[in-house]
């Protein structure tokens, strides 16, 4: 049985507004999530027939009472109140089919919680593009948006659910870090999830905080919780005085 379960997505081939570092964000996440004991699946550059599929078997896979994790590193779209995961083959998609194409964030939490799972965990680490690209993204078809709005929606989910937005709700930003290898919030995420002894909240809150700070305010973090016991991804008991990893170098800037 396993304790600690993860899904990690990353794509980046897109067929229209194709992605930078989704690929690098996702084998990097789940490479540490393994450090820390979960049993992380990885997969990248998914169609949609392949990432229905995927997600199925990771939620019939889930045991009872797990901390489940969910990253996904790409592009998503707001339409009709839900925020929906886009497969890499997106000029597929339209109004018209995206309810059978594509699952929406919300789906993924409701059916991940008919496992029984301890909580569950949603990271989305996701581009946007802007309406004036008209004709260049899958978001549009025949001229027409499918959604006016900018950003993603905001999800209302079960309880014992946490969900971290790169930006806020609403908004949009997609940073590069220095390193040119990953976003600048999944940047800022891998210098703090394997920290021993430190609760997801106040990881999620220190991430905000250093993807603002180094962003100067331009993309801002936000999380919703509702899970309301301490939760550790990784405990160590004989650490009794310990120091936040590389919390000491300059936060990076993004390009």
């Amino acid at each position: 049985m396993f304790q600690k379960q993860a899904l990690v997505i990353g794509n980046d081939t897109y067929q229209i507004k194709p992605r930078r570092t989704c690929v690098n964000d996702a084998n990097d996440i789940s490479y540490a999530l393994r450090t820390i004991g979960f049993l992380s699946h990885c997969a990248t550059n998914l169609e949609s027939q392949t990432m229905f599929s995927r997600i199925n078997r990771f939620i019939q896979s889930i045991e009872p009472h797990a901390i489940v994790v969910v990253y996904f590193s790409g592009l998503a779209v707001q339409h009709d109140g839900k925020t929906y995961l886009m497969p890499i083959d997106n000029s597929q998609i339209s109004p018209k089919n995206i309810g059978s194409s594509v699952y929406c964030a919300e789906e993924i939490i409701a059916m991940l919680h008919t496992k029984s799972p301890r909580a569950v965990i949603l990271i989305l680490d996701c581009a946007r593009p802007y309406r004036n690209l008209v004709g260049e993204t899958p978001f549009f078809v025949d001229g027409d948006p499918m959604e006016s709005l900018q950003g993603l929606a905001p999800i209302r989910p079960p309880p014992s659910t946490i969900i971290a937005n790169s930006c806020e709700v609403g908004a949009q930003f997609f940073g590069l870090a220095d390193n040119y290898r990953n976003s600048i919030y999944t940047y800022h995420l891998l210098r703090y999830i394997t920290t021993p002894s430190i609760d997801i909240d106040t990881i999620f809150r220190c991430v905000a905080l250093d993807v603002q700070r180094s962003t100067g305010g331009r993309q801002r973090p936000d999380r919703y919780s509702n899970v309301y016991e301490t939760l550790y991804l990784v405990i160590n008991p004989y650490l009794k005085n310990f120091t936040w990893a590389n919390t000491m170098q300059p936060t990076q800037s993004f390009r």
